[in-house]
């Protein structure tokens, strides 16, 4: 698939994703601007910053609540790492979706921004499930 086949999917997602959200349906497990009423590109690039900015601060917020509830030292490590490997994937993902920025435009910043935002809600789903998990060891932490 070429990048500007990528950017259409990348910005397709987005307004579905978008539009999703504005239904109800899997809501943003964070405090979402609503970029709809925006006109120039600018303003959506700022607005889809500030909706990356909530999901992070929602993230690590969560990452620092999990940690503390860690029961002991090594599932802190693994944790951890865990962490810093799903950062890395998230990042390459997303730079890999969005294409080049040389090659984006002045929408690259936005679907950057989205793809990151989309990623991190789904960080949070999955680190809330894991903190709410009673079922034990075994099937809380799958290996």
């Amino acid at each position: 698939m070429g990048f500007g086949v990528t950017r259409i999917a990348v910005t397709a997602t987005a307004l579905v994703v978008s539009a999703a959200g504005a239904l109800g349906e899997d809501a943003a497990p964070y405090p979402v601007t609503d970029c709809s009423r925006l006109t120039t590109q600018m303003e959506l690039n700022a607005c889809a910053g500030v909706n990356l900015q909530a999901a992070d601060a929602a993230l690590n917020k969560l990452y620092r609540r999990v940690m503390a509830e860690a029961d002991d030292a090594a599932a802190k490590e693994q944790l951890k790492d865990a962490e810093r490997a799903w950062i890395a994937y998230r990042d390459k993902r997303c730079a890999y979706e969005a294409g080049p920025r040389e090659e984006g435009g002045s929408i690259w910043p936005m679907e950057m921004s989205n793809c990151l935002e989309q990623k991190t809600a789904a960080r949070i789903r999955e680190l809330t499930k894991l903190r709410g998990c009673t079922a034990g060891a075994s099937a809380c932490h799958p290996h």
